[in-house]
């Protein structure tokens, strides 16, 4: 098998870089420290077994579900009391290669694991659950010949809807064990080749008179006669989209409803049945720790404009003929709210029956860019801070996007690893971008004037349909402002050069120049094909834009997983302060306590307060021969900013020199206790 006559392909330097996780393996079972190269989804589940069995006392397994092709998703636990059914300490949660086609992701995960058991002081009182492979159905496809990527799982799904499933998948045509590319000189096709790089396609503009020369395919035959090419494969969804946050329905690879697959649905049970866990870090395609999670997706309700549903509006004296903001609806509702029970947003819109929150809140925003940019200096001090592709935000149904609207928790990714940015020649450019725009005052915008942000405008590549003057009456009226603007361009693609290669294409290809030897891309070459007469085969080499070369991951994980501990180490904290018994007169006392946050994220977050998922914590008052006159015997606390103290108070009767114990609990935020002396001295807290 050649590439070329005079260099053999398993030779070439992708064999010793990312084909080489195929090649043969060692009958001993691997240890976690030879992160040289990529480990099977069965040796993941080895070598967690070995680490469970060498420290049983500290760690424990959990099979989180078993996949659609019959393989354990396993976890290992690990910190204080792992695995026990008493009170547990707060978790982070740890999911990897979800899609299946980052191999880098279950690395890190297996690097992770290995760096807490050998780092005793972030297990102390903290525990770490992590699952390497949560779609070993897919990521076992690294590993097989042909190669080929694919983020479905084993599951059998009819993508065609004929009388026959998983029936007419790519072939490996030309026998050199990777699936790429056929192109057909077609004058129907849509694809032409790029000016500057001819082994690169684009698609035709047809609005600047272009006409296509080329139609793609999977490399393969239409295996079931039905006029389509490799429209059937083997496989049924991709899990890394197959969650409720902005599930779409009716798309090929994301299952026939949320939470349909056996993987999915025991992540999500598994999450929720384990309260304890404070964060979740997702490792694999997205990194929410560079690039914050992006806003500007239009809301599925205008808070501005509710109208009431005329039996509810009946309950709270509203006119179901017009319409309220949101706040008025609060001012309505909150009145006939019990004592203590608080009304929010998210209860409203979800008794109102009206759309879900889909953009980040702005609180948890400004925690977010935070982080980022102690990362990027996090990642200049580990020498990884080159010029890199930007990363995607997270797709819809994504872990991502469920763990930090549904769940409430801190939620962040990495993504390990992209091809460096090619570089591009560079342009006189306007200076502005998005997050610029969002820190401008509608005023400043103002000043920029038409010339200007029509300029920026064909930066970004916003629609024709995007007008400057547009822009400027709109913050001019008030109508939008320029966060707004912002928070809309996030969401949009990046623009390309007209007649350019994709961006990621063009850093795809310059890495395989650069680095492998051409290896990371085939060149087309000429095959009569039984069904399309003659064809050209060739194309980049699966898995080139996700799986560095195995000798580059040492460096990259060492460089990049320890930033999952400092994350950690910013969990919110609570603890009690100041507790103190003032004498009323009469055998009455008041009693106060505060609860603090030691730690330097806030608890919950603004979307955990907002969907009101997060378990509050809960400060219990007992003593003996202790009556309560004010107050509760179990007092909820819902939110504690970063560095605040909430207070709690009490007023009780008792008997002269009697003590009361205050105690704190929280599932995922700590907690301590202290006594009181009614005499009014300071019971030492805990």
């Amino acid at each position: 098998m050649n590439l070329r006559p005079d260099r053999p392909f398993l030779a070439a330097a992708l064999a010793a870089a990312v084909l080489s996780a195929g090649a043969a393996r060692p009958a001993a079972a691997p240890t976690p420290t030879s992160f040289d190269r990529y480990h099977t989804p069965q040796e993941v589940r080895t070598v967690l077994a070995a680490l469970h069995a060498a420290s049983p006392a500290t760690t424990t397994l959990h099979r989180v579900a078993v996949s659609a092709g019959g393989t354990d998703l396993t976890a290992i636990e690990i910190g204080p009391g792992a695995g026990g059914k008493g009170r547990r300490a707060p978790a982070v949660f740890v999911v990897a290669n979800l899609e299946g086609i980052h191999p880098a992701a279950t690395e890190a995960a297996l690097y992770l694991v290995e760096l807490l058991l050998r780092t005793p002081d972030a297990t102390r009182d903290l525990s770490w659950i992590v699952l390497p492979a949560a779609n070993p159905d897919a990521a076992s496809r690294f590993f097989a010949k042909p190669l080929v990527a694919d983020s479905r799982n084993a599951a059998s799904w009819n993508d065609d809807m004929d009388d026959r499933a998983d029936e007419d998948g790519p072939d490996d045509l030309d026998g050199n064990g990777v699936i790429t590319v056929m192109r057909r000189k077609d004058p129907a096709g849509e694809w032409v080749p790029v000016e500057r790089e001819p082994r690169l396609m684009r698609k035709a503009e047809a609005s600047k008179g272009e006409r296509g020369l080329y139609t793609l395919y999977v490399e393969g035959t239409d295996n079931d006669g039905d006029g389509e090419y490799n429209e059937d494969g083997p496989g049924g969804a991709n899990i890394g989209i197959t969650f409720p946050h902005l599930f779409r329905p009716f798309t090929p690879d994301a299952g026939p409803w949320p939470g349909s697959q056996p993987e999915t649905f025991g992540l999500m049970k598994f999450a929720i049945d384990h309260p304890e866990i404070a964060m979740t870090v997702a490792l694999g395609a997205t990194n929410l720790c560079l690039q914050p999670p992006a806003g500007g997706r239009p809301s599925t309700f205008d808070t501005r404009a509710i109208k009431v549903p005329e039996p509810m509006a009946k309950q709270f004296g509203a006119d179901p003929a017009r319409t309220y903001t949101m706040e008025e609806i609060l001012e309505m509702v909150r009145p006939m709210a019990p004592p203590g029970f608080e009304i929010t947003e998210g209860m409203v819109a979800q008794f109102l029956g009206l759309g879900a929150v889909v953009n980040p809140l702005e609180d948890d925003l400004k925690v977010y860019k935070e982080l980022s940019e102690q990362y990027k200096a996090f990642l200049e001090a580990a020498g990884l801070d080159g010029k890199r592709l930007e990363p995607p935000q997270p797709k819809d149904g994504s872990f991502e996007l469920w763990s930090y609207y549904h769940l409430g928790v801190p939620t962040f990714s990495l993504d390990l690893w992209t091809p460096p940015e090619a570089k591009a020649d560079e342009k006189e450019k306007t200076g502005m971008t998005a997050e610029s725009l969002e820190a401008m005052t509608p005023e400043a915008f103002v000043a920029l004037g038409e010339q200007k942000i029509a300029a920026f405008l064909k930066e970004v590549g916003a629609p024709e349909e995007v007008k400057a003057p547009m822009l400027l009456e709109g913050v001019k009226s008030g109508r939008m402002t320029p966060k707004q603007m912002a928070g809309m361009l996030k969401q949009m693609p990046k623009p390309k050069e007209a007649g350019a290669a994709d961006p990621k294409e063009q850093a795809r290809l310059a890495f395989s120049d650069a680095e492998l030897q051409g290896a990371g891309f085939l060149p087309w070459k000429t095959f009569v094909h039984p069904q399309l007469g003659e064809v050209e085969i060739g194309g980049f080499v699966p898995f080139g834009d996700t799986t560095p070369p195995p000798a580059r991951l040492q460096k990259l994980l060492e460089g990049q997983v320890p930033w999952v501990l400092k994350l950690a180490g910013r969990l919110p904290r609570l603890a009690l302060d100041g507790a103190k018994a003032e004498a009323r007169g009469g055998g009455v006392h008041a009693i106060t306590a505060w609860v603090r946050n030691d730690g330097s994220l806030p608890f919950p977050t603004a979307m955990g307060k907002k969907n009101r998922h997060v378990p509050a914590a809960i400060v219990t008052l007992e003593g003996a021969g202790v009556t309560l006159l004010s107050g509760r015997k179990r007092t909820p606390v819902n939110d504690v900013e970063s560095g605040r103290s909430v207070k709690v108070e009490w007023l009780v009767a008792a008997p002269a020199g009697a003590t009361i114990d205050l105690t704190l609990e929280s599932p995922n935020a700590w907690g301590g206790t202290t006594r009181v002396s009614l005499g009014g001295a300071r019971g030492g807290a805990k």
